[in-house]
Formats: C-alpha cells, structure tokens, sequence
C-alpha cells in the first residue's frame, strides 16, 4: 500500500491506464490473493510435520501441492490480463493442471499412507521430532492474513494500472512466466526453508552463540537497519502526504494506523535477512574487539535471568505480571522505535493497585455476549411526558456509607442485600457504595459483583479499543485511563451502540489521579428529557440521529482525481475506487465491530470528500426502559458531536474522532447542539471516587463521563447482561479475531499522548 501511494502521487509521469469492464472487484481479488497466501502456507506446515512426524513421505505431499499452487496462479493470470483471449487456453489449462494436482495428492497420500505403516511396524529407523510445540498464535494469523489479501487485492488491481504497456500485452510467454515464477519461488523456500529437526536455518540463537561479538553485530546491524527503514518510510510519507510527519501532532499520529501496520509487518519479512547480515558481520566484530585488547573467553557460562517478581516492571514500563509483557527479555528495536518517535509508555514507580486475577473461575473465554439493545421507542408524546416528570419527584443518585452502613463482612451485607440494592438501582438509576475494603483490588472487586448476583458480560465497543482488559480472568475492563486521552473530555454517554447495550455496569476506583482531576460522573436520562426544549426534542425524535464513529482519510493519497484522463477519472475512476474500497471495508473489517455500521463517503464534507466515515444506522433519542418502560433520553450525541467535542478539551486522533447526524445524514443545527448539550451539563452529578468506591448504574437510565486529569489514574469497570441472555455468545466481538481488534487498536492508542 506504501508503495502504491507513493506511485500514485508521482502519477502525473506515469502512463496510467484504465480498467475494462470485466475487471475483477476488490473483494474477489482478496479472495484470490487470500487462498494462493493460504495454500502456500499450508504447504510450509505440511513440509514441517513431515520432520515432526518423523513420516518423510509428507514432504511428497508438499510437492504435490506445489501443482495445485500453479493451477491457483492460473485463474489469477488470465484474470490480471482482464481474461484476454489471446490467452484463452488458460482456461482449458486449468482444468488440466486441476486434474493433475489432485492426482498427484491422491498419489501422495498413498505414500504416506504406506510409510505410516511401515513405521508402525517398526520397519524404519525414522523418529518423530522431540521439539517443543510452539503455541500458534490464530488471532495474529488472522490479522496479517487480512493485512495480505486487502493490501495484496489492491496492489494487485490497481497497481498493473501503473505497468507499462509492453507488460500489460498478453501472451503465453508471459502468463506461463507469471504462473511458474512465483510457484517454483514458494516451493523452493517451503523446501529450504525447514531443516532437521524443523528447527529455523536462522534463529537469535545463531547471533547469541557468538557471545559477545554477536550482540555487537546484531546491535550495528540493526542500527544500521533502522538508519535506512525510518528515513525511508517518512520519505515515503512526505510524497504521499505532501508534507513531513509531525509526531507532535496528534491527526499525523493517527495516520500511522494504516500505514504503520504495513511497514512493521513489511520489516518483520526481513528479519532473515538481518539475522544473516550479523552473522556474517560478527566474525569481523569477534577479530576487531581481540584486537581492541577485550578479553573474548569461548567457554561462557549461560547466565539464566530469573523472572520478574510480580508487581515488578520491565524496560517498557509495564508490570511483570501483566499477559502485555513480553517475557523474551531481550532488547526490542520495535521499542527503540517508539522510544525514538515519542511513543514510550509513562513509567509508574509503585506497585500495581490492581494485584493478580481473583482464582475464581477463569472468564477468558466464557465471557458472553453484550446483550442486544433492547429499543422501545415509537409513539412516545413528548409534551405529555416532559409534563409528568416536571410533576414528578425524581430521586437522586443513592449513596450508601460501607463504613456506616455495612456490620460485619461486606461480601455477606452484598449477598444478602442484593434484592434490595437491585430494586434500589432501578429507582435511583446510580448508587455509590463508598468506602469498602473488599473492592480495593481487582480480585476483590469480582467478589463484589458476584455476591451481587451481576452477570458479567463483554463491553458494548469491545472492538473499539477504547478499553482494554484490566484483569481479564475476571471479567474487569480497564476505564479509559489512557496517557493520551488524559485531558480529553468524555462527554455523557451509555455505554451502548445501536446493535448492543449493557443492561447495568459497576465502575471502581483503584487509584485516584495522582495529580488531579479525573472526576466520574453520570446524569440522569429521565431528567434531561425533563428538561430539553420541547421543539428541540421533538425534532431530534422525529428526523432520529445518526453517529459516524471513524474517520479514514488515509485513502486520498492513493485514490485522488489527478485530472490524468479529465472527466474520466472524475466521473469513472475515482467512484468506482471509492465503491470498491467502501464496499471491501465494509464486508470484511466493519462487521467485526459489532456495530451495524454504513462505510459513507464524505459525510461531513470534510477532506475534500476523501473521508471514509463509518456511521451507525439512525436511532430515535429517546427510548422506553425495558423494564420500568418509562421514556428517557437514550443518546450518545453528548459525547459524540463533533461541534461539542471542538468546543471543549479534546485529544482523540482523527481517525476515531466522532460527528452527529440527523437520520437523512443532515448536518444538525448548532442550536440543537447547544440544547442537548445545555440539558445534558444542567443534569450532571459529579461522583468522585477514592480507592474502594464501586458506582453502579443502571445502564439505559443513567449516562456516564469524565473530567479530564493529570498523572496517573486507574479505574475500572465491569458490565452486565440480562439473566435470561448470560449464556448468549454469538456476536463477533467474542471471537478471535474481535479480541485480536482490542488489543491491537489498544495498543496503537496507548502510543498517543
């Protein structure tokens, strides 16, 4: 993708083409890229088990696939010359090359068969591999597997839009070289690439068994390295972008999400190589440090690092017993990288207030589903309601003293108060129980909601990123204390989407900011509905509101009218890229949100329509509790309006900064915005924890925010799902590859500061 952006900005040399008709679409060549990337892999794992098995016979299979790899490449040429006849016997060839393979396999698997029981018999002197299994990593397979097949589709289908018209002529020679070069290629280095044993020709252990002149070989090597990448990739940036990476500014932090990802996974590919370059590099290093005089003794003993002692940091600044540290302990160039780039993490000198998982039962994996959003909300008479609450005596957020209030053990008081604590939310919306001991760690703070009888359950915006696990065993979601979020403001919101919505949460404080601010608060929905002006209501009710979660603009660079071909490119080139990309996104990585979410262009008008916003479906405002069934504002726009958000502190990148709609996709008023966000600031009760506090809130009824803060600060939350939908595990979001979106995306916005 890199690369292609920098062609495309340099177009304006370049002779480019245009597509026929009968090109292939995005998607259906992420198809073809993804099953070649697949194959060949399947390949690689074959030819390892035959050395884990000890049955040589399976590298014969291995061979045998390498004919149905060329048949895959077959399609894939004829397709590339946009299914020329003057190639048309590719056709028939592929039909031929799939009867092959598939008896070639057949034979394969006879042979393995037959060594299978020679070995069981004893006949053969062949032992299976002793070597340690390795853990296979799905959920980052999955990742770069995605990464392979859209990068791939796309360079491959609109970067032969740049090759030269002498490439793009076709002819047998041609598409016999494109189908033999790449399968002879893969075979090659499936073949070469396993060793006895099935151990890596090239490890760190290699570099390492040089002593000392092999870590100085790996260190010059990797500088040097990193001197070439950098310069490369931000050169690259400046011709794409027009203008030099500012990493002080927070939207140029954002683009690298994109981009960022290609190149980290580009460089992963050259680890071989670098790994080589110290190896040859080290002898000469090894001659250079004896003749500098330093004493190289051959015979060293192994020093064995112990563990660190949980509750301990390592050279990132993360704690020892967190599953984020990696456990190598070795030095990281990757965190050279976000050292050098103003990325490295804030550094804490006390011990986690945290502490470890609780030994209950582990919930890793048995966490269910948010429960769907339960809407109720047609026929509602504003006027007629608005008139009963302004009547009515609304209670206030209940506050329970655990010092006063609790004799005895607290774990008990809850168990056996739980019924009337559970009556009490629906009443009050919020209760803060204060001063309890038990919730002081998170293992405590599990004992709290199950004496409770909570069904604990994902985050509505699992896949967002926004939290991550805290203590994951347990079900605790770290609250948004992220260094880069520190002083932006979260605006009232519940923690729902229009697909998902919890039914209650329970937030904790473990540890206040150390420097201030950081206030929790809530707002009662059934209060601003009060008190809204009635026209403004009414009209937000009845034209519903849209809100557009993500901003994309990383795509201009490569899709832009460059005015090559007139109105061509206006009115043919650049939408059906726009289709086409729209349509990839949102079949393949939208869904995996959970959200219900539409892939719009230029919804806001902003970047000259090259802004790809991904916007929920419309929702009405208000929305009938499904259990007390009275009306109440059920709106995130508080938090999300972008007119809001530019009008107090806000560090959220570009890419995730939010903006409202009316349901026709409509710019809304500013006087709305001021209305809703004048209810919604008139109705905030401030909540201020200290370590212990738990806060429960009735999710649908009672909107949520927090103040911005300085220092460190740690709060948590759980949420809850109905009884009846505590087994329901079917969304997205509670799969591999939805937990694979949170902790990536978490990772990349722990970056920002």
């Amino acid at each position: 993708v890199g690369a292609l952006a920098a062609a495309t900005a340099l177009s304006g040399s370049l002779p480019l083409d245009t597509e026929p008709a009968n090109a292939l679409s995005l998607p259906t060549w992420a198809v073809h890229v993804s099953s070649v990337a697949e194959w060949s892999l399947a390949m690689g794992l074959v030819w390892k088990y035959a050395d884990h098995s000890g049955n040589k016979a399976w590298k014969g299979l291995t061979l045998a696939m390498g004919l149905t790899l060329f048949n895959a490449y077959t399609p894939c040429t004829w397709h590339s010359f946009y299914n020329s006849p003057a190639i048309g016997a590719l056709v028939p060839m592929q039909a031929l090359l799939t009867l092959t393979g598939s008896t070639a396999r057949a034979f394969a698997a006879y042979r393995i068969c037959e060594e299978g029981k020679r070995l069981d018999a004893g006949e053969s002197s062949a032992q299976p591999s002793q070597e340690a299994q390795m853990e296979f990593d799905e959920e980052a397979f999955l990742l770069k597997l995605a990464l392979v097949a859209g990068c791939g589709a796309f360079a491959v289908k609109y970067g032969e839009l740049f090759a030269p018209s002498f490439f793009m002529e076709p002819n047998y020679v041609k598409a016999l070289a494109l189908m033999a070069l790449p399968t002879a290629a893969t075979t090659a280095l499936v073949a070469n690439g396993g060793s006895e044993g099935g151990k890596p020709k090239l490890s760190m252990a290699d570099v390492k068994s040089f002593g000392v002149a092999g870590t100085v070989s790996y260190v010059i090597t990797e500088l040097a390295f990193w001197a070439v990448a950098f310069p490369l990739a931000f050169s690259w940036y400046r011709v794409a972008e027009g203008s030099w990476l500012d990493l002080s500014n927070a939207a140029d932090k954002a683009k690298l999400l994109g981009a960022g990802t290609v190149f980290i996974n580009g460089v992963r590919l050259l680890v071989p190589v670098r790994l080589a370059a110290a190896l040859a590099l080290a002898p000469s290093v090894e001659k250079g440090l004896k003749g500098m005089g330093v004493d190289l003794k051959k015979e060293q003993e192994e020093e064995q690092e112990a563990p660190a002692a949980p509750g301990s940091k390592n050279f990132e600044g993360e704690w020892a017993d967190s599953p984020e540290v990696d456990n190598e302990k070795t030095f990281s160039f990757g965190q050279l990288a976000k050292n050098l780039a103003g990325f490295q993490k804030n550094r804490d000198p006390e011990g986690p207030p945290l502490g470890g998982p609780s030994g209950l039962e582990d919930l890793s994996s048995r966490l269910p589903d948010c429960p769907k959003t339960r809407w109720d909300s047609e026929d509602v008479d504003i006027k007629a309601v608005q008139k009963q609450y302004r009547e009515e005596d609304i209670p206030d957020v209940l506050t329970i003293d655990a010092k006063e209030t609790i004799q005895g053990d607290e774990e008990e008081w809850l168990r056996s108060n739980k019924d009337d604590i559970k009556e009490k939310l629906l009443k009050h919306g919020a209760i803060l129980i204060k001063g309890m001991e038990t919730s002081k760690s998170g293992a405590g703070f599990r004992r709290v909601y199950e004496a409770l009888d909570l069904d604990v359950c994902l985050d509505p915006i699992h896949t967002s990123g926004l939290r991550k696990f805290a203590i994951e065993q347990d079900g605790i979601y770290e609250e948004v204390n992220k260094p880069g979020l520190r002083q932006h403001y979260i605006g009232l919101h519940n923690e729902s989407t229009t697909n998902r919505t919890a039914a209650f949460g329970a937030f904790v404080c473990f540890m206040p900011a150390t420097e201030g601010g950081g206030d929790f608060f809530v707002a009662d929905g059934k209060r601003i509905l009060r008190d809204m002006d009635t026209e403004v209501l009414q009209e937000l009710y009845d034209k519903k509101i849209r809100i557009s979660v993500s901003n994309l603009d990383f795509f201009k660079p490569i899709i832009q009218d460059r005015g090559l071909f007139g109105e061509f490119d206006k009115d043919v080139l650049v939408p059906r890229a726009k289709d086409d990309l729209a349509k990839a996104i949102g079949d393949t990585v939208a869904p995996k949100f959970d959200m219900d979410l539409e892939m719009v262009w230029g919804a806001d008008g902003a970047n000259e329509g090259y802004r790809l916003q991904a916007i929920e479906l419309p929702e009405t405002p208000i929305n009938r509790h499904p259990v007390t069934k009275e009306p109440l504002w059920f709106c995130n726009m508080h938090n999300h309006s972008r007119y809001l958000r530019d009008n107090r502190p806000c560090t959220v990148p570009e890419v995730g900064m939010t903006e409202t709609f009316f349901g026709d996709l409509s710019a809304i008023p500013e006087h709305i915005l001021e209305e809703v966000d004048r209810a919604s600031r008139e109705n905030i009760i401030p909540t201020p924890m200290k370590p212990g506090d738990v806060l429960l809130v009735d999710n649908y009824r009672m909107l949520h925010g927090r103040d911005i803060f300085q220092g460190d600060r740690l709060h948590a939350v759980s949420w809850f799902t109905w009884p009846e939908e505590a087994n329901i595990k079917e969304a997205v979001s509670n799969t591999s590859e939805g937990n694979s979106l949170n902790k990536m995306i978490n990772k990349y916005v722990d970056t920002l500061k």
